[in-house]
């Protein structure tokens, strides 16, 4: 439902004056939504989110960042995968991954990347816009797992965490603020006013719902914005205009080649 929305939105929205504007200077970043992923074609066969291969083709193709979610293993392994189980894209349902060691994970489903492997061949090549799916209070070896896995990297200028659970970002406090990003569906009011409180130092949600009053109100209280998922150039050229920092998309190398073109 929630994909149905964004497509309906992204057709709806490219109609506004606002989109018709004329290019706005300079470029917001653009990070690909759990990689450049694509179904199976005719000639291509499928290129799965969250894997080597997407986010290899955004490094190809100059997107400047990459979206990616982590999870633990049962034995504490970090690993980049989205749903809790293995389900919907591998068809194992059984292997939840939480309840299942890194080398079983790794024999039965080779294409989930741990994360270390993302950070040593994309890290400071790509921008890491790492999602915790998990709270570190449930699991308390997640902060001081990651924390470690980003030692080499620099908050900010190499990665952002994201959440949508403010709180989950609550045990990353020894980073700074500013690389904390709380995350909204359709809650885009209470996550921008957790957001406010928390200190957290920014926020992304859905371009059709971040409303001009609420960005306005968090870039004056100095933070720095996404939004998603944009998946048309008319909307990228509504929100260049806007003063978004960050574009979420599932078809970040369609925009990206639009703006090479204009």
């Amino acid at each position: 439902m929630t994909d149905y929305l964004n497509t309906l939105a992204n057709h709806l929205w490219r109609l506004s004056p606002a989109c018709r504007k004329p290019v706005a200077p300079g470029q917001p970043q653009l990070v690909a939504h759990r990689g450049a992923h694509q179904p199976a074609t005719q000639n291509h066969g499928a290129i799965l989110e969250n894997t080597l291969a997407a986010f290899e083709r955004c490094l190809l193709q100059g997107i400047w960042g990459i979206e990616l979610d982590v999870r633990l293993t049962q034995d504490g392994d970090l690993v980049v995968h989205h749903d809790a189980d293995c389900g919907r894209l591998f068809g194992r349902p059984d292997l939840r991954i939480a309840d299942t060691t890194f080398a079983t994970l790794r024999k039965e489903i080779p294409a989930i990347p741990l994360l270390e492997e993302v950070i040593q061949r994309y890290g400071r090549q790509l921008h890491l816009m790492i999602e915790v799916k998990e709270s570190w209070r449930e699991r308390p070896a997640l902060a001081e797992r990651l924390s470690a896995q980003l030692s080499s990297l620099e908050p900010d200028k190499d990665f952002h965490l994201l959440s949508l659970e403010p709180d989950h970002l609550e045990g990353f406090r020894h980073l700074p603020a500013s690389c904390l990003v709380d995350v909204a569906l359709t809650n885009t009011k209470a996550i921008v006013q957790q957001n406010l409180q928390l200190g957290h130092g920014a926020v992304a949600g859905s371009f059709a719902l971040l409303s001009a009053s609420m960005l306005q109100a968090l870039k004056r209280a100095g933070k720095q914005v996404g939004t998603g998922q944009v998946n048309h150039p008319a909307i990228l050229n509504r929100e260049r205009h806007r003063g978004v920092d960050w574009i979420f998309s599932d078809r970040a190398l369609n925009l990206q080649s639009q703006q090479k073109s204009r």
